[in-house]
């Protein structure tokens, strides 16, 4: 058998194929989609119709509807746009479902400025810092192929309500293969302590090629960790690894405000490291831009390019 280019593979048809695998091996697993496709996911409805439920644009109603299934014994995922499985359904979150412990588990898709063609409202900028404020509620974010594909098993195989960041194309491996211990929260991707970059999802790409850039630039040795379980953050791991930093330097493809940086320098405070530090994502502001992913980190500084420009301007302030 031909062995898997898992960095050619759409993040979705990895995370949706684990899915099916598991559906085949347990028949508690029920679907659901918000009217939301995959091109993986024709499979799962064409062999388990009578446990894939599409519930159109309504996702109040959908999550509301996971938490029934939920009560009557059954593993739900639901399935949607970031913006729309977050911020639109908060509420039934954190009552319906994290309240009550369910095993429900919200897909997010298009995370940062993925769907941003589609305009302001289809955004994911807003939905972890959302999310992150609900008690009970573990909050994952998948940074390569083998990251995604532990999450879909993470879902079935760890109790309570879970929200699931995936990601829309392809991305690089990070990760060997999926024997890492993602129940760990955080791992180390690229070393160097010099200056340590904390970062999660597929922004964190752009910061291991702004680590390279800078590394070569000054010479200083660029460390990069992948906070891939934001919630609940993993502290002692975190700390661990962030003990010989010199400097540290968080980075989000979101909003800064109750973000990963935020949180970060909160644990950090805390536990007494004390450390030059900065934050980079999107100031406090609605993006009303619309236009190619990568050309809306251009607009918001969130390119490897100019991360690593923004790097050396702080560092000249030493």
């Amino acid at each position: 058998m031909a062995e898997i280019d898992w960095s050619a593979k759409d993040m979705r048809d990895v995370f949706f194929d684990r899915v099916y695998d598991l559906a085949c091996e347990d028949e508690r697993i029920v679907f659901l989609s918000a009217d939301h496709g995959a091109f993986s996911l024709e499979k799962f409805k064409k062999d388990f119709p009578d446990r894939y439920i599409n519930t159109t644009i309504a996702e109040q109603n959908t999550i509301g509807l996971a938490a029934g299934l939920a009560l009557s014994g059954k593993i739900v995922y639901v399935y949607g746009i970031a913006s729309f499985v977050s911020l639109r359904v908060l509420e039934q979150i954190s009552i319906d479902l994290a309240a009550m412990n369910l095993p429900v588990n919200i897909v997010s898709v298009g995370a940062g400025f993925t769907y941003s063609t589609d305009g302001p409202t289809h955004q994911g900028i807003q939905d972890l810092p959302a999310v992150m404020t609900v008690p009970n509620l573990s909050v994952y974010n998948s940074s390569d192929p083998f990251s995604t594909r532990a999450f879909a098993e993470i879902a079935v195989t760890e109790p309570g309500a879970k929200y699931i960041r995936i990601e829309k194309g392809s991305l690089n491996t990070l990760f060997k293969d999926m024997s890492h211990n993602y129940a760990e929260g955080v791992a180390r991707v690229r070393d160097g302590a010099d200056l340590v970059i904390v970062s999660s999802g597929a922004i964190l790409h752009e910061a291991i090629k702004a680590a390279e850039l800078l590394q070569n630039e000054t010479g200083l040795k660029v460390g990069v960790l992948d906070l891939y379980r934001p919630k609940p953050l993993p502290i002692k791991r975190l700390i661990s690894l962030l003990i010989d930093a010199e400097r540290i330097v968080t980075l989000e493809e979101g909003l800064m405000s109750g973000g990963l940086g935020q949180n970060i320098g909160s644990c950090l405070l805390e536990n007494k490291i004390f450390r030059p530090f900065l934050r980079i994502g999107i100031d406090d502001c609605f993006c009303f831009e619309s236009g190619e992913r990568d050309w809306m980190r251009a607009q918001y500084g969130l390119n490897a390019e100019q991360i690593s420009k923004k790097l050396i301007i702080w560092l000249s302030k030493d």
